[in-house]
């Protein structure tokens, strides 16, 4: 009897380990949603490194679970269940800008406290910045912005590996790495 018992409870351990825990995650407080400020449909125009006008358009513009593991928007879904349980709720917009001659996306997303994950499609990626962290005020074409949250990294000559304005009232202002541009044009 006792051994029935045993086999029982050991039974019921297994089975109640097996049942998955609900996932809880962080919610993304309004304020800090909003440091990224596009809307789906908008448009914006940016300048190139050959001095081209680029029309993007805000295509997409979601709120989602959000994992550091993933945080790019081409696979987003498919890693999401295969790395690990997100953590927190993230806002992701992408701007687009299809050309005959090329395609580019730029990517935001936003998680609690301010962090930002950055890339564009020109292999450049610049994962948690801290919106919360130091500005500067600089001059871009003639305007001038305050507030504004700049990364930058150099290789040991001087060169930019990558250069980025970002203000949290007017987005991204300029991005830069060592072969191509954008600059916002006001």
């Amino acid at each position: 009897m006792k051994r029935h018992l045993i086999y029982c409870l050991a039974i019921i351990a297994i089975m109640t380990s097996c049942v998955k825990e609900p996932t809880i995650l962080r919610r993304l407080p309004a304020e800090d949603a909003a440091a990224i400020p596009y809307q789906k449909g908008q448009t914006l125009d940016f300048m190139n490194e050959n001095g081209d006008t680029l029309t993007f358009t805000v295509t997409y513009d979601e709120m989602k679970p959000f994992s550091e593991d993933n945080w790019s928007f081409n696979n987003y879904d498919a890693k999401m269940s295969i790395i690990r349980q997100p953590w927190c709720y993230a806002r992701t917009v992408v701007l687009a800008c299809h050309t005959d001659s090329a395609s580019q996306d730029l990517i935001f997303t936003v998680i609690p406290e301010k962090y930002l994950y950055f890339r564009w499609n020109y292999e450049l990626e610049i994962v948690d910045i801290n919106l919360n962290g130091a500005t500067e005020t600089v001059e871009v074409n003639g305007m001038t912005y305050e507030n504004v949250r700049v990364d930058s990294h150099t290789n040991p000559t001087g060169e930019y590996f990558h250069l980025w304005y970002y203000n949290e009232e007017v987005g991204l202002i300029a991005v830069k790495n060592q072969s191509h541009s954008l600059t916002l044009v006001p």
